[in-house]
């Protein structure tokens, strides 16, 4: 059985930052081949010197068929998933998916931290659904 500790030896009582952009404002398109910012996924929060956790969920399509659809996140400007990112290829002409790319960091140094996610096709145009009936999410989350 896992000891619990409690009182104030080894406790952090200050609660994990976390933040969350959810998109509802319209859908948003890219036919860029280099990694952008997606329109309205940033957060800032501020840690103490521990990792964090980011995700997103979106439903998205491309209308070129073998047409990749590349994710990454950033933490104040550094690539997080390697220099491209997570791979969505589109099997048939504007079918929709479903993707949820996510990540950790390494540990961060106490402050104030910007995360933004980025993304870039291989050549068509992806369209990502964010409008009042389908909306997408973007969170982060310390981990303490």
């Amino acid at each position: 059985m896992a000891s619990v500790i409690r009182g104030s030896d080894n406790f952090d009582s200050t609660p994990p930052s976390f933040g969350r952009a959810i998109r509802t404002a319209g859908n948003v398109s890219t036919t860029s081949t280099s990694l952008v910012d997606l329109t309205g996924a940033s957060i800032t929060i501020s840690t103490g010197a521990n990792p964090i956790n980011f995700s997103s969920c979106y439903t998205i399509r491309n209308n070129t068929v073998g047409a990749d659809m590349v994710f990454n996140f950033t933490i104040d400007n550094a690539l997080q998933l390697g220099s491209d990112g997570l791979i969505q290829d589109q099997a048939a002409s504007s079918q929709w998916n479903m993707i949820s790319p996510q990540g950790q960091s390494a540990v961060l140094s106490a402050g104030s931290h910007t995360i933004k996610q980025k993304w870039r096709v291989g050549g068509g145009t992806a369209l990502l659904l964010a409008n009042g009936s389908e909306g997408g999410m973007f969170f982060v989350n310390e981990i303490k």
